[in-house]
């Protein structure tokens, strides 16, 4: 059975004709899925890929590039642990990956580099060559990484889906004629999978995986749910939006056949966008240990004002 084509929302079909793709660009691009994520060999620029838009965003931002290339004047004192785990049915994960890193020289790990060739052994029992310059276009270039949604793409998708199906469509149609972009780079953050890189880079790292500095949370392998619930719960953030969404739609006359028309600010979404950075960014600041999204989500959530 061939794949199902990714149609760029998650409504009815009249939508389709609205998801938008732009080559080459990160800009004018509309759509409210994740679909599009490979950027091995610099291929597939568009304005879905969110690999490539996280490229962009930590090749431009200068506190993302700042903290990606801290290593150049922190420089680790022995080689990384790396945070590949074991897989319940056996092997390792990533098995294309490594149990330790060597000691990065200057410019190793930077957006742009490595300015030389890099081999290793993976657990697959390959030997993997990292071509200087293609840092960053795979998940374990040169660290296992991960091009973080600041709105996580499967946030959105429920927020908006928890309401009846007119209003669902309704606000992916606004959402879509505004040209509201779920990859853009602004939403985007190329972040350590790593424990011990994330602590040498003052960052925290993508998900909570199985290592155990956080014993209240449950191990989590493929996605961050306590910060998913924060995204939605926080002031001003993306459960809010929705609702202010839904009132303006409820407001809108009834077409009888086709789905009425309404103006929804994308800003605020963008504004959210910038917010969670700026929260991630001061997550790692004091350094330490590389603490997850879900462990500082977990220990932000605890100031909310109780409901």
């Amino acid at each position: 059975m061939a794949k199902k084509k990714d149609t760029g929302h998650f409504g009815d079909a009249e939508l389709n004709d609205l998801h938008l793709i732009v080559k080459n660009t990160t800009e004018g691009g509309a759509c409210l899925t994740g679909h599009t994520g490979d950027f091995s060999g610099f291929k597939n620029k568009s304005s879905c890929n969110y690999r490539y838009q996280a490229y962009e965003q930590a090749d431009t931002h200068g506190e993302i590039k700042e903290r990606l290339h801290r290593y150049n004047e922190h420089p680790p004192e022995r080689r990384i642990e790396t945070s590949a785990y074991r897989a319940n049915k056996g092997g390792m994960t990533p098995d294309r990956y490594c149990a330790h890193l060597d000691i990065p020289e200057p410019g190793d790990w930077d957006i742009g580099g490595p300015p030389r060739a890099i081999k290793r052994r993976t657990f697959a029992k390959g030997k993997v060559r990292i071509p200087a310059g293609y840092n960053f276009t795979q998940d374990t270039w040169p660290y296992w990484n991960n091009a973080h949604h600041l709105i996580p793409k499967g946030t959105l998708d429920s927020v908006i889906q928890e309401q009846e199906a007119r209003i669902s469509n309704m606000i992916q149609k606004a959402l879509l004629k505004a040209r509201y972009n779920i990859n853009h780079k602004k939403n985007m953050l190329m972040i350590p999978q790593d424990r011990e890189v994330a602590a040498l880079l003052n960052l925290p790292r993508h998900i909570q995986l199985k290592d155990d500095d956080t014993k209240s949370l449950p191990a989590s392998c493929t996605d961050h749910p306590v910060y998913n619930v924060m995204v939605s719960t926080m002031t001003r953030g993306l459960g809010e939006i929705i609702d202010d969404y839904k009132t303006i739609c409820d407001q809108a006359e009834d077409g009888k056949h086709a789905l009425p028309d309404v103006d929804l600010d994308k800003s605020r979404l963008e504004k959210l966008s910038s917010n969670l950075l700026e929260i991630i960014l001061a997550w790692g600041r004091p350094g330490g240990t590389g603490p997850s999204l879900d462990k500082k989500s977990n220990n932000t959530m605890r100031s909310f004002p109780s409901k």
